[in-house]
């Protein structure tokens, strides 16, 4: 679940809600709160989005998708 805690705690440190993300990115509430969970990872289609609302780099994202990917096929 490494991508969602990294993108929840991004979302926290800038101290925006998760209502207020989902907004930014063009998805739901529901959704931001599954990929926090860890239930789900964003499509690629958000990954533009989701680095212009959470102000981090392209490759900050692509490595905590990877960093969850390859834990969750070690595990």
């Amino acid at each position: 679940m490494i991508f969602g805690e990294k993108f929840a705690k991004r979302r926290k440190k800038l101290g925006i809600s998760a209502q207020v993300l989902a907004k930014q990115v063009g998805v739901s509430r529901s959704y931001v709160t599954l990929i926090e969970n860890g239930k789900r990872l964003p499509s690629k289609r958000y990954f533009p989005t989701i680095v212009t609302a959470l102000a981090i780099t392209k490759t900050t994202l692509i490595t905590w998708y990877l960093a969850d990917i390859k834990e969750k096929i070690t595990q």
